[in-house]
């Protein structure tokens, strides 16, 4: 990736691990128990509060997202309309699928279709790798999603190379245009995915006492 001129590149050390720790919920399950609000997953002690139980040591610990969009890829039809009216209310009326912060996929063996959204995590491995301070809670909008500053991000990849560690395909995204990373910023609290679906595969999920989402107890499958 090319990283854009004149601008610094800070050494990252001393990077946390991916943590496994809590058993992770699935996409699937999530979206089956219907849950709003905040995330309860069951462990070997039972059903547990995460957000009294959940522990994010050295730092780790940021502002919960308020606001997540969850796909049923049941639901999907494959037809991209999200990624398309995605990437024209984000980047300036371009429509480009390789640019879409909602990543669809098509299984082709099966012919099934799933779209991939950015679950704003609890602990964005995203938002800790950035060099450059790039990534930042969304809290003028109310929604604390993990946005990244355009201002400030030098097309490192670094976000795209810790989400990919977790989740595939990364959710963070390069535009070579910009020779930035693009990724999900919930439309500012309208996502436009969500709005436009016309098969109502797509939901945004909200709570205002926060989400816990993600990784490490949200997982794929």
């Amino acid at each position: 990736m090319t990283m854009k001129k004149n601008r610094s590149r800070k050494h990252i050390e001393n990077q946390a691990p991916p943590d496994t720790t809590f058993p992770p919920l699935t996409r699937r399950t999530f979206l089956k128990s219907g849950v709003m609000g905040v995330v309860f997953i069951t462990g070997a002690a039972g059903a547990v509060n995460t957000l009294e139980a959940l522990t994010l040591p050295e730092g780790w610990a940021v502002a919960l997202t308020k606001g997540v969009v969850f796909a049923d890829p049941e639901l999907c039809a494959g037809c991209r309309t999200c990624e398309a009216v995605c990437t024209n209310y984000n980047s300036e009326g371009r429509v480009s699928s390789a640019q879409a912060r909602i990543i669809l996929e098509k299984d082709y063996l099966k012919g099934n279709y799933e779209a991939n959204t950015c679950y704003q995590c609890v602990k964005p491995l995203c938002f800790h790798a950035c060099p450059e301070d790039a990534i930042k809670i969304d809290k003028t909008s109310g929604t604390n999603a993990r946005i990244i500053d355009d201002v400030m991000c030098i097309g490192c990849g670094k976000c795209i190379e810790a989400c990919g560690s977790v989740f595939t395909p990364p959710r963070p995204r390069f535009d070579p245009e910009h020779e930035q990373a693009v990724k999900c910023n919930l439309c500012s609290g309208d996502p436009q995915c969500v709005k436009f679906c016309p098969y109502g595969a797509l939901r945004y999920e909200q709570s205002v006492e926060g989400i816990v989402t993600g990784y490490p107890v949200l997982g794929e499958g």
